[in-house]
C-alpha cells in the first residue's frame, strides 16, 4: 500500500535542479527570492519482523518517542522552503527564510522562519538572526541524516537531539573573511521547547565555533539547557514520533519527568585531501543531565552521561559514483539515588543499559545535480536482537525551483 505522502514526493521528484546542502546560505546573494524543494524516498526491508528504524534503545531513552517504521516503500523526508532578500545599501543585507518539512507519515512542521540582518565589515560580515532554525552544530553534526549518503541520522544524533534541533531565538553570527584559521562564531539565546529543551524551559545559552586549517575543517558547539517538566513516555508505553515534548506540568499520565539541567557538547573534525579522492568526517555529541527524575512509582535524583560519535569514509569512486561507510557507537551511563530509584530507572527504560552499534556501507550514483539514487546496506546490535537492513534510495533537491530579482 502507497504510504500517505509518497505521491507528493514523487511528484517532486518528477522535477529538479541542485544538491540540498544546509551549509549553503539560503538567502539570496544578490536582491530577489528564491523557491526551493526536496526530497528523498526510500525502499527498506529487514531481517525481522520488528519495527525499522529501533522503536527505542533500552538505556538511550531519548525523547521516548517511535520513529515512523520505514520498511517497504515511503517517503523518508520532504522539505519546501522560501529566501528573499533586500540590499537597503551596498554591504547590507535583509533576508527571509521560511521552510516546511514531512518524514514519513508525520506531521508537517516548520523548519525555520526567520529574519536576518546582515552587513559587511571590511573582509568579514557580522549577521543578527531572530526566529526559528536549527541551532548551529557545524555541517556534519546538522546535516548528518538531513538529506545525506545515508538513510537514517546516527545513532546518538537520535537520541540527544531526537533527529534534529529546531529552536526559536535569536543568533548573532560572525563571519572571517579570511580562508584559514578561525571563519566563524554564533553566539545565540534559544527557547528550545521541544527535546532536548521543555515547553517550560528559559532560555537557551548556545555557542559554536567554526575553523579550517589547509585539509581540515573543525566544529565545536555547546550549549546548557534547563528543562521544567520535561517528559518522557514510559518505557512500557506505546508512542509515535512527534516533533513536541510532552509537559509534565499538564499531565504526567504514562509520563517520565525530568527536571534540572541539560548540557550538551557537540564536536566534528574533517579531513578532506584535496588531491584524493576520499574524504573522512568524525563526529560526536556529549549529553549530560543533573537533576530528577519523577514518575508515578518514585523519585530519584539522576546524573547521567550519554555519549556517541561516527565516523564517516566516503570515497569518490569515478565523477557520479561515491561509495560511503559509516561507524557509529552510543553508549550511557546513569547514576540514580533515592528510594525510588529502581522504579524509576524501570519507567525510564534507563535498563538494561547496552551501548548501541551500528555500521552502514552506501553506494550512490548522480546523475545530475539535483538527482543521488542509492543503495545502502548496514547492520544494528543493541539490547535488542541484533537487525540487518538492506535499502534502495531516489533523493532530488532543487535550491532554486523558481526565482527572480526585484
Amino acid at each position: 500500500m502507497r504510504r500517505p505522502g509518497l505521491a507528493c514526493a514523487l511528484g517532486l521528484l518528477l522535477s529538479g535542479a541542485q544538491a540540498h546542502d544546509l551549509s549553503q546560505d539560503p538567502v539570496p546573494a544578490a536582491a530577489g527570492w528564491r523557491l526551493g524543494a526536496a526530497a528523498a524516498v526510500t525502499a527498506l526491508e529487514t531481517d525481522g519482523d520488528t519495527a525499522w528504524p529501533t522503536s527505542r534503545w533500552s538505556g538511550l531513552p531519548g525523547s521516548g518517542s517511535s520513529p515512523d517504521d520505514r520498511r517497504g516503500l515511503g517517503l523518508e523526508h520532504a522539505t519546501i522552503d522560501l529566501a528573499a532578500a533586500v540590499m537597503p545599501q551596498a554591504g547590507t543585507r535583509l533576508g527571509l527564510v521560511l521552510a516546511a518539512g514531512q518524514h514519513g507519515t508525520g506531521q508537517v512542521h516548520t523548519e525555520a522562519a526567520r529574519i536576518e540582518a546582515r552587513t559587511d565589515l571590511g573582509l568579514d560580515r557580522l549577521s543578527l538572526q531572530f526566529g526559528r532554525d536549527r541551532v548551529p552544530l557545524g555541517a556534519a553534526l546538522t546535516s548528518a541524516g538531513h538529506f545525506d549518503r545515508h538513510a537514517q541520522p546516527p545513532v546518538i544524533k537520535r537520541v540527544a537531539l531526537d533527529g534534529d534541533w529546531f529552536a526559536d531565538g535569536l543568533n548573532l553570527r560572525w563571519q572571517r573573511g579570511v580562508s584559514e584559521g578561525l571563519q566563524s562564531v554564533d553566539l545565540g539565546l534559544w527557547r528550545s521547547r521541544s527535546w532536548p529543551g521543555a515547553a517550560s524551559a528559559g532560555w537557551t545559552p548556545a555557542l559554536h565555533l567554526e575553523g579550517n586549517w589547509d585539509t581540515w575543517r573543525a566544529d565545536l558547539a555547546v550549549a546548557r539547557l534547563k528543562p521544567r517538566g520535561r517528559g518522557i513516555p514510559l518505557a512500557s508505553a506505546s508512542t509515535v514520533h512527534n516533533h513536541d515534548t510532552p509537559d509534565c506540568r499538564l499531565s504526567t499520565v504514562n509520563l517520565v519527568c525530568f527536571d534540572g539541567r541539560t548540557d550538551l557538547l557537540g564536536a566534528s573534525l574533517m579531513w578532506d585531501p584535496h588531491e584524493e579522492p576520499w574524504t573522512v568526517t568524525l563526529a560526536g555529541l556529549i549529553q549530560r543531565d543533573r537533576g530528577q527524575l519523577t514518575s508515578s512509582l518514585g523519585q530519584a535524583e539522576v546524573r547521567s552521561l550519554t555519549r556517541g560519535g561516527w565516523i564517516d569514509l566516503q570515497w569518490q569512486i569515478d565523477e557520479p559514483w561515491l561509495a560511503g561507510l559509516r561507524l557509529e557507537q552510543a553508549q550511557a551511563r546513569h547514576e540514580l539515588s533515592g528510594p525510588g530509584a529502581s522504579r524509576v530507572a524501570v519507567d525510564a527504560g534507563l535498563t538494561p543499559n547496552t551501548p548501541v552499534r551500528r555500521a552502514a556501507a552506501s553506494l550512490s550514483w548522480s546523475p545530475t545535480r539535483d538527482w543521488t539514487l542509492g543503495a545502502e546496506a548496514g547492520t544494528e546490535s543493541s539490547s535488542r536482537p541484533d537487525v540487518r537492513w538492506v535499502g534502495l534510495r531516489a533523493m532530488w533537491a532543487s535550491r532554486d525551483l523558481v526565482g527572480g530579482g526585484w
